[in-house]
């Protein structure tokens, strides 16, 4: 048998949920070969790093890691077998705006036309697969496979330490992650032994730091390391995800496995797998929720317990995709 060839931009956590999702595949194959990893730009790294490599390999199965990986693979290698992950279509759904949207959006475009000459497609959840449908990619070619979660999320939970009633977030800090909202929302509750604990980086963190300033009960981590992750969730009393676009919703999987009740907003596009199994309310209601749990401790319990138990349920009915 042949080498599995993953093709990545970056192999590292804080490059985000496509990243995460790479490194559990090639667990779960055991042996596989990475493709260079991008160091100078995207552009650099589509259109002439992974050519090259693409002329000097001979994997027996190319899988491109997320949508953008893909483009070229199909030109370069037609008769090698094509696995492709997409993970969402967020690019054009939220419409960045100024030329690095109108870029964004062209590259995800292009990535459509290329992921039809696929063998398969692998989509992380079915809002992903009706997306690709609504797109023009033939449904049979692709298959629902949920996004698994690293082991660690599976282990004994601590206890919390401290008495503050402690709400987290964490997610790149983009617009669409809507970090801006979560933190003016928090403000309107006023409880003085409430934290708010925001984890992740990205072109908003200085804005949002800013912000956060004006309220002391208010903590930016920054990037959270792989190592501190499980310990960020097993602080917390309940997790709060209140962006708008998701494809999956990996935090929102890793802190149900921890046990944490996870409120989401009403008018979020999140995966009816995951919506499913959270709080869904209208975002202006959330101080009144967080004052509601706060205060009924048994009922936080029981919704902890059923957190972690619905988690199970979900990463059993999904699973990674299958060896070549």
């Amino acid at each position: 048998m042949g080498d599995y060839c993953i093709i990545l931009r970056k192999k590292t956590a804080k490059a985000g949920g496509i990243s995460v999702y790479a490194m559990n595949l090639a667990r779960r194959l055991g042996k596989v070969k990475f493709s260079p990893q991008e160091k100078v730009s995207y552009f650099f790294w589509q259109f002439i790093v992974i050519p090259l490599w693409l002329i000097k390999s001979n994997c027996e199965v190319y899988h491109p890691a997320g949508l953008i990986e893909g483009v070229v693979l199909p030109i370069l290698k037609p008769r090698a077998k094509k696995y492709i992950t997409v993970h969402d279509l967020i690019p054009l759904k939220r419409k960045r705006s100024g030329i690095p949207g109108i870029i964004e959006r062209a590259v995800v475009r292009l990535a459509l036309l290329s992921v039809r000459m696929y063998d398969r497609i692998y989509a992380v959840s079915h809002l992903t697969k009706i997306d690709l449908v609504r797109r023009g990619i033939p449904e049979d070619k692709i298959k629902v496979i949920y996004q698994g979660i690293d082991e660690k999320f599976l282990s004994p939970v601590k206890g919390k330490s401290g008495e503050t009633f402690n709400v987290g977030y964490i997610s790149r800090m983009e617009g669409y992650k809507r970090h801006e909202l979560l933190f003016d929302l928090f403000l309107d509750y006023r409880n003085p032994n409430a934290r708010l604990y925001l984890g992740g980086s990205g072109e908003l963190f200085d804005r949002i730091k800013e912000k956060a300033a004006k309220d002391m009960r208010v903590r930016v981590l920054g990037f959270v390391p792989d190592d501190k992750i499980v310990e960020f969730y097993d602080n917390l009393d309940v997790y709060v995800h209140p962006s708008k676009y998701e494809g999956w919703g990996l935090p929102i999987i890793e802190a149900m496995a921890r046990g944490k009740p996870v409120i989401v907003f009403e008018d979020s596009e999140i995966p009816r797998e995951v919506r499913g199994r959270c709080i869904v309310i209208r975002p202006s209601n959330l101080p009144r929720v967080l004052e509601e749990l706060e205060k009924n401790r048994k009922l936080l319990r029981k919704l902890s317990i059923r957190a972690r138990r619905l988690a199970m349920i979900i990463l059993k009915k999904g699973r990674l995709p299958p060896k070549a």
